[in-house]
């Protein structure tokens, strides 16, 4: 496998060598600090399993890594930590985060494309495979999963990688707990939860409210959440779990992204027409699922999944005739969706066997209308009026068989059915449909070399159909649309690993992937909101991903992550209006060449105090498919520290966190194929938070 050239920084030597050092015995200061247990997931099986047993990239962030000295504002906080995963859009609150894994995603704007979203096992992702992360709950989190790989094919359409959060039981005893947070740029956060069990009812509730004026001009922007999980046992064979989130983000200022020349220029400033537009946003969203969970037997379960919620979402975009000239972007989206699961499990001549199948149904509906506005406020009448509407129907196999002491065999199957249809209110009547099939198998093993060594392979196919937004124009120029000549992108995947404890005290996870596209889905003509989108030859990301978690001596604590892939096109193609060439070899815009995350953490236990410092790099990138604009690679690192103190039944909590340390000026993330493609990292900021808790 051939990798890119790459100049290793300081930064990710140390993730290397902590890799590779030998490990020196302290018996006495690490008595009680071993390593010698992975996390348990359910992403990559549906059912929990030991994620060092799987042939699956798969990583966690557990619950005292989410809370302990974090905002507690959005993802990109803990997704750092994650090899082979970039999450951007972290400091313009007006745009939902974009998520991409080895690639996938990497070409979305914002928002999520390429990679499915999971809360609870309830789909945040559509049916055409767009998704946001403003609804995950990180107060009552449990774990966060991160799988990439051939495995995510399972999850259906736009399965490039799978990120799901789980919330937690509430407290066996009736509990309140309560946190506030202050920051710089006047930023503020609250949060109360309550918790508890009563009989066969377990409960927790959680809200929170966010506000802050943004480090950038014009990057004012307030949040209000609610999340709630209700679990009823039934009986000993039967659970009841009821979900439901409720997300209000109202007068979001959007201060757009930079040009290169603006960011050089003054990284705080807002964009063009940011001001002059007025470019906000306002999103609302309410949804709640049901799952019902049955044991037929010692050997046989069901599960029954069904969800509903809606959606409104209005985009003030600085685009239109005029220095203040915008158009409003509005959507009404109702969604919803079931999942019927069977699980069996037994023996075959003392070999464990275990089976999941199922059917998948999910549908979303959109309205949307643009209209010109002007100085922020509409002034004229429809631009486009439309309902889009598509679904898809799901059948899906699942197998694990263990041969011997020393072999796992992971097998599957998804067959996916997508159906789009748009309906045109406008005179001109550009209605149409079209729809998608596919069958996407994968395969897994795991042999254990050693027991405290597994290598593991796997394989798999999936596909990626273009979203509704990238159907929206077949001329950006004209407004004409839909395009319903987009075919879906098609991927072979391949994986080699290797998972392993090194002494009690070290965990390391090595993997080699490939990927092999088709049929990439790139950009037509346009930019940004107004692009249209087009089938190119086929593309190729290779790379390897790896991490070390090590409890040193004294109390210490080194975590550490690095991602190294190179992602090009394979064929050459044209692109733009006039057209340009787009030359083979070119690199993936938006994917970056090499990632690295580096924690060093100490925790003195007698008196709750915890410390840490994170460093962060990210190599340089290109924006756009041509290569002639890049974003340069940077280095950033944050400092946190608190304490925790146990009080009879109070339990309190103190933080404070200093990101950016030493006041790097950097493009945290950019927007692919727009001249407009540096969104600025913020200056060294700080926050301060307490916690609070009571059990009655």
């Amino acid at each position: 496998m051939n990798h890119p050239n790459v100049k290793l920084k300081p930064l990710t030597l140390a993730v290397l060598m902590a890799s590779t050092m030998p490990q020196i015995s302290h018996a006495e200061d690490n008595a009680d600090k071993t390593l010698h247990i992975s996390p348990i997931v359910v992403t990559a099986t549906r059912v929990e399993q030991n994620s060092f047993d799987l042939p699956v990239s798969i990583d966690v962030v557990d619950t005292e890594t989410i809370h302990e000295g974090r905002q507690l504002v959005n993802l990109t906080e803990t997704a750092t930590r994650i090899p082979g995963v970039v999450v951007a859009n972290k400091f313009n609150l007006a745009q939902d985060l974009a998520v991409s894994t080895r690639g996938f995603g990497a070409r979305s704007a914002f928002g999520v494309r390429g990679v499915r979203l999971y809360a609870d096992g309830i789909p945040l992702s559509m049916p055409d495979g767009q998704g946001q992360t403003g609804t995950f709950n990180l107060d009552t989190a449990k774990q966060i999963e991160f799988m990439r790989g051939p495995f995510s094919a399972l999850y259906g359409n736009s399965s490039g990688g799978v990120v799901q959060i789980l919330t937690r039981n509430g407290a066996n005893e009736p509990t309140v707990s309560g946190g506030i947070t202050f920051g710089s740029y006047d930023t503020q956060r609250e949060s109360i939860t309550f918790e508890g069990e009563q009989g066969p009812l377990n409960y927790i509730v959680n809200g929170s409210h966010l506000s802050t004026d943004g480090y950038r001009d014009h990057s004012e922007a307030s949040r209000d959440m609610v999340h709630t999980k209700l679990s009823y046992e039934v009986s000993d064979a039967t659970k009841i779990t009821v979900v439901a989130t409720s997300l209000n983000q109202h007068d979001s200022q959007d201060p757009l992204a930079l040009t290169p020349a603006q960011y050089n220029a003054n990284p705080q400033q807002a964009g063009t027409k940011a001001i002059s537009t007025d470019a906000r946003a306002n999103k609302k969203q309410t949804q709640a699922g049901l799952v019902i969970n049955h044991t037929i037997s010692d050997k046989e379960s069901l599960s029954l999944m069904g969800y509903y919620g809606i959606r409104s979402s209005d985009g003030y975009l600085a685009i239109g005739a005029g220095a203040s000239g915008g158009r409003l972007s509005a959507i009404d989206r109702d969604f919803g969706g079931l999942d019927a699961k069977w699980t069996y499990k037994d023996k075959i001549s003392d070999m464990p066997y275990s089976i999941v199948a199922g059917l998948n149904y999910d549908r979303m509906q959109d309205n949307r209308s643009q209209l010109n506005t002007t100085n922020g406020v509409v002034s004229s009448g429809l631009l486009r009026n439309e309902i889009q509407t598509v679904h898809n129907f799901d059948q899906y196999i699942q197998a694990t068989f263990e041969p011997t002491d020393r072999w796992l065999l992971v097998a599957g199957l998804r067959h996916t059915k997508i159906e789009f249809s748009v309906d045109d209110k406008m005179p001109a009547n550009n209605s149409g449909s079209l729809d998608y099939s596919n069958t996407s198998p994968v395969l897994g093993a795991t042999f254990k070399l050693l027991p405290t060594v597994n290598i593991y392979a796997n394989y798999g196919k999936g596909f990626e159909s273009p979203t509704f937004i990238e159907m929206t124009y077949t001329n950006p120029t004209t407004g004409t649309g839909p395009n319903l000549t987009l075919k879906p992108s098609k991927s072979k995947n391949y994986e080699v690993g290797v998972k392993a404890f090194v002494g009690d005290n070290t965990r390391v996870n090595f993997a080699l992937f490939k990927v092999d596209t088709e049929k990439e889905i790139v950009v037509n003509q346009g930019q940004g909101t107004t692009a249209s989108f087009k089938n190119a030859g086929d593309t190729e990301r290779h790379g390897l991903e790896l991490s070390v978690d090590s409890a040193l001596p004294y109390d210490f604590n080194f975590y550490g992550a690095y991602t190294i892939m190179n992602a090009e096109f394979k064929d050459s193609f044209q692109t733009g209006a006039p057209a340009v060439t787009v030359n083979s070899g070119n690199k993936i815009p938006g994917a970056y060449t090499s990632t690295t995350y580096a924690e060093l953490s100490w925790k003195h236990t007698t008196s709750g105090f915890n410390t840490a410092i994170e460093g962060i790099h990210f190599s340089d990138v290109y924006t756009n498919d041509i290569n002639t604009i890049k974003a340069d690679a940077y280095t950033v690192f944050n400092l946190r520290g608190g304490f925790t103190q146990n009080l009879g039944n109070w339990k309190l909590n103190e933080f404070a966190r200093v990101d950016n340390v030493t006041d790097k000026k950097y493009v945290s993330s950019v927007r692919v194929n727009t001249a407009a493609a540096y969104d600025p990292g913020a200056p060294r900021n700080w926050t301060l938070g307490i916690n609070a808790s009571y059990k009655f």
